[in-house]
């Protein structure tokens, strides 16, 4: 194995479209430096200068959209323009949830309302840890089971090193239980 250097390699992750309020107006960014804390935390990082920070801040809360590929290009749009120089708020169509009061994608395949846990503050990243409240889910995405399938959002993936949008593979196997038929 060739060592690289100090590169994070733990892409692809999904695009997610953050909604936010920041004053009176919604603005979007494309975030996909995210993490999973444990199962009731996400972890959404974004550079200190961005704007939609401040509304995270202000309002304690935001939502996660996870959309597919047929919103790349609004995608793309919504992370290289500034909502402090533009008005972003009618990029996607939208609705406002009722509990938190933040802006969902109404095309999205996954919503997720969260509010704001805390903020870990490092010295170039807000790295926002939020806690999920409800999640908005296109039926159409869900299995016989009741549960999203990946396969059927096919989320437009980012990849940092080669800056990258990807989509989602094949079903391999399941997991738990692969591991299974592996003799010692």
């Amino acid at each position: 194995m060739k060592n690289i250097g100090k590169v994070m390699g733990l892409y692809p992750t999904p695009v997610v479209i953050v909604g936010v309020y920041v004053g009176n107006r919604v603005n979007w960014i494309n975030i996909a430096h995210i993490g999973i804390i444990g199962l009731d935390k996400i972890m959404l990082s974004i550079a200190k200068n961005h704007f939609s920070n401040q509304g995270i801040e202000q309002y304690k809360s935001c939502s996660l959209n996870i959309i597919d590929r047929t919103e790349i290009e609004k995608a793309d749009y919504v992370g290289i323009v500034s909502g402090e120089k533009i008005d972003k708020s009618q990029v996607f169509a939208h609705q406002i949830t009722e509990e938190l009061h933040v802006p969902i994608i109404s095309s999205a395949k996954v919503a997720m309302e969260c509010s704001l846990f805390d903020n870990y503050k490092t010295d170039h990243h807000d790295n926002f840890v939020l806690e999920v409240i409800n999640t908005f889910v296109d039926e159409n995405v869900l299995n016989d089971d009741g549960k999203i399938d990946y396969l059927k959002v096919d989320p437009l993936m980012f990849e940092m090193p080669n800056r990258k949008y990807l989509s989602v593979g094949e079903e391999l196997g399941k997991c738990w239980s692969i591991g299974l038929n592996k003799e010692e």
